[in-house]
């Protein structure tokens, strides 16, 4: 179960906010009426759709514009709500919500296992060049 108002992304050392759902998975989207179902309908797992990018997250009314006075929208990366899908029978896409798809994921509503991303090795991520492991003494002087 997931705490209520968590973020979703993987816990522990994560710099760069990996989230919990990979791109590529397979997802069988359900329409409103088999969550709105009273008695739980059946799902209908005809259509894979598979998941291509995740959008950059707008913050509605993020900054004021000094010259104007006016509220103006922010797009924010790594804020990622929405996700674009795209499905496997004819092509078409889809932009849906992240929760949505943890959702599906978490109904088992998925083509194969969506196991969480795998964490990108760090070691040299955001290091000067002259700190490099590999490179020889003498050619870091000069």
């Amino acid at each position: 179960m997931r705490q209520y108002g968590a973020h979703r992304r993987r816990g522990g050392y994560n710099p760069l906010g990996v989230g919990v759902v990979a791109v590529g998975s397979l997802f069988y989207l359900q329409d409103e009426g088999f969550f709105r179902d009273r008695y739980g309908g059946r799902a209908v797992c005809r259509d894979p759709w598979q998941l291509i990018a995740f959008l950059n997250g707008v913050m509605h009314a993020a900054r004021r514009d000094p010259d104007t006075g006016l509220w103006l929208d922010s797009v924010w990366s790594g804020r990622s709500d929405m996700a674009v899908v795209r499905s496997l029978r004819d092509g078409r896409r889809r932009t849906v919500a992240v929760r949505l798809l943890a959702l599906h994921d978490e109904l088992g509503l998925t083509k194969g296992a969506t196991a969480y991303p795998t964490l990108p090795d760090l070691r040299f991520h955001r290091c000067r060049p002259c700190t490099l492991p590999s490179m020889p003494a003498r050619e870091r002087a000069a």
